[in-house]
């Protein structure tokens, strides 16, 4: 196997869960959101800068002063300043870790990052109502917290995803595969991965 596997997913569908099941089945290594971030210290950025521009999505609002040109100037700067800064240490490491091997990266637009022919896409979504209950279970949090921070990080992942890359966040033009874990499960959304790995393994060598 010698595809790296990029894993998007829905907040609470249970996809990094996915991912370090898969990564251990196959013993690779698996890259998610907090180690990259570690990583991403050797640039300079400190973890609280990090945890920041991820964060906390820009407000177009709080740079609007009825100059549109201006405006427009204003709202592109910050994010370049902050957000995109953050951006391209984790690219650096995201490119740097692929030249390792095989692994699974979770996340940070490791997908559009990577050369296509080397990579598997994935995306993993489930039902609200059990993303619902995976959150609430995991954070140990009531059902309106957990409803409301589905939308906060779904909202955040999609910002960060459309922003950087040439397609839309959740949308199939942007994966090779979307895998339902409400219907198929932990394990078999990991089966069905290894399964497509090993065809296109076999394909390649034909």
């Amino acid at each position: 196997m010698k595809q790296i596997v990029c894993v998007g997913r829905q907040y609470g569908s249970g996809g990094r869960e996915i991912g370090e099941k898969l990564s251990r089945e196959l013993e690779i290594p698996c890259y998610d959101k907090l180690l990259i971030k570690k990583a991403a210290m050797d640039s300079g950025l400190s973890e609280s800068f990090i945890e920041k521009t991820e964060e906390s999505p820009i407000n177009s609002l709080q740079f609007l002063s009825g100059n549109p040109y201006a405006d427009f100037a204003g709202i592109g700067n910050a994010f370049y300043s902050e957000s995109q800064r953050t951006y391209d240490a984790e690219r650096a490491v995201i490119e740097k870790v692929a030249q390792n091997g095989p692994c699974v990266m979770i996340g940070r637009c490791a997908s559009d990052i990577l050369d296509k022919k080397n990579i598997l896409s994935i995306f993993i979504y489930a039902d609200r109502e059990d993303r619902i209950r995976r959150v609430m279970r995991r954070n140990q949090i009531g059902e309106k917290e957990a409803i409301h921070r589905i939308k906060h990080m779904d909202r955040m992942r999609k910002q960060y995803f459309d922003f950087y890359s040439e397609t839309s966040w959740g949308q199939p033009e942007s994966y090779d595969l979307m895998l339902s874990s409400s219907k198929l499960g932990i394990d078999g959304c990991v089966r069905v991965i290894k399964e497509c790995l090993k065809n296109m393994e076999e394909k390649g060598n034909e």
